[in-house]
């Protein structure tokens, strides 16, 4: 068979990583388990680079750093007996061009203070992922180049489906809830279809028809109230950008949608847009680089998708290595068993090797999905193992350390050379 010629290919190089990252050396120094993990989920949520990790020990930070070359060091002394004069003693033994982050409980304005003479960044423990997020993105910051833009506090996840109905629109729907209700965080999920679509049904909104602007709001100025009334309330916490066309193309107006969801962005905590094949515009791999922080790519076991799918990757991967701009672009890859195994040409092996890397997470055929949805139930709510991958999806997403061991194999990047 052809299929069988085109996986005779060399797949003995160490699978090529997918999305770019600052290229700044991190390290940190931990004392508990739970400080070294919230930094490493917290790094794998905003995607960069894990830091390297090293037991806390005085006298051999200078020399850890020496020989990682690190650019910026996260330091725990929550528990210190007196963070002060451990940190005047560490700011005598530091190179001066080192980044240092001072992890503390000592809440008192006079350490922030002798801190900052010192030339450390000081952060108040306890601290959430978010708080530290932004954080950990501010002190990259100015340490990256100055034409680098700010990242923006909101994340935005693209669902792309590589081929219509194998169920990026649900996915979309399924994140949405599941950030908002388990992780409790803000969020936004984006109706990119202008013409039809079922997003609204998966996301339980009843007799909501899309909003369909006018010419004056089209063109003129968006603020964060006009850009707000154009939503429809789902939970407290989960919101519906859902906008149709009049007599605009599809490609022009996801600019305007563009438009919105970046004044939109500022207020929220994760925007999710669903990008199924379905949309009745092309989806390109320099619009996918250039508007998300993360692309979930979403296949089904079939040949054809698989190529589809392998194309999507390398046009992405292409687009960032000729590209003068540094961007960042986690990669998740997704596949959609939403059918009974008779209907599937390619099994998990076989994609693995024509794609050469891993699958972060497989939802398995329910053959009760149907009547779940259908119920007005989520999917990721149930006890099935299909809810199970979803939560797994989600978690993995906001950078969260899973049971699964699938889950921990790949955290996709593409990695643009010389960045």
């Amino acid at each position: 068979m052809i299929f069988d010629e085109l996986l005779k290919k060399d797949v003995s190089k160490e699978a090529e990583t997918l999305g770019s990252n600052t290229g700044i050396k991190t390290v940190q120094f931990y004392r508990t388990d739970v400080t070294r993990t919230l930094i490493e989920e917290t790094f794998t949520f905003i995607g960069e680079t894990l830091p390297a990790a090293e037991k806390y020990v005085f006298k051999e930070v200078p020399s850890s750093i020496e020989t990682l070359k690190a650019q910026v060091a996260f330091i725990d002394l929550i528990d210190a007996d007196n963070i002060l004069n451990e940190c005047r003693q560490l700011s005598e033994r530091l190179p001066a061009s080192l980044s240092v982050i001072i992890l503390g409980s000592v809440d008192s304005i006079s350490v922030v203070r002798e801190l900052k003479a010192f030339g450390f960044y000081y952060l108040l423990w306890p601290v959430t992922k978010i708080e530290l997020g932004e954080f950990i993105e501010g002190v990259l910051e100015q340490i990256e180049s100055a034409n680098f833009k700010n990242r923006r506090l909101a994340k935005r996840i693209g669902v792309v489906g590589t081929r219509g109905g194998i169920g990026a629109t649900m996915i979309a729907a399924e994140l949405g809830w599941l950030l908002s209700h388990e992780k409790r965080a803000s969020c936004i999920v984006v109706d990119n279809n202008y013409l039809s679509s079922n997003l609204d049904i998966f996301l339980g909104v009843k007799n909501r028809e899309k909003r369909r602007l006018n010419a004056t709001e089209i063109t003129g100025n968006m603020d964060d109230s006009a850009a707000r009334s154009l939503l429809t309330r789902v939970s407290p916490r989960l919101d519906y950008l859902s906008l149709g066309l009049n007599n605009e193309s599809s490609s022009d107006f996801h600019e305007t949608n563009d438009v919105i969801v970046s004044v939109l962005k500022r207020d929220t905590n994760f925007i999710v847009d669903d990008l199924s094949a379905s949309v009745s515009f092309d989806i390109k791999a320099k619009m996918l680089v250039k508007q998300l922080d993360l692309a979930v790519i979403v296949m089904e076991p079939t040949i054809a998708c698989l190529r589809e799918t392998s194309a999507l990757l390398q046009s992405i991967k292409k687009h960032i290595e000729e590209s003068e701009q540094r961007k960042t672009l986690r990669i998740l890859l997704v596949l959609n068993k939403h059918r009974a195994s008779r209907f599937q040409s390619v099994t998990e092996a076989e994609i693995t090797k024509y794609l050469s890397t891993n699958i972060d997470v497989v939802l398995p055929y329910e053959i009760s999905a149907e009547e779940v949805l259908v119920s007005g139930n989520k999917l990721s709510s149930g006890k099935t193992k299909l809810g199970s991958q979803l939560r797994s999806l989600c978690s993995l997403i906001v950078g969260e350390q899973t049971s699964s061991p699938r889950a921990k194999s790949l955290l996709s990047l593409f990695s643009k050379k010389g960045a």
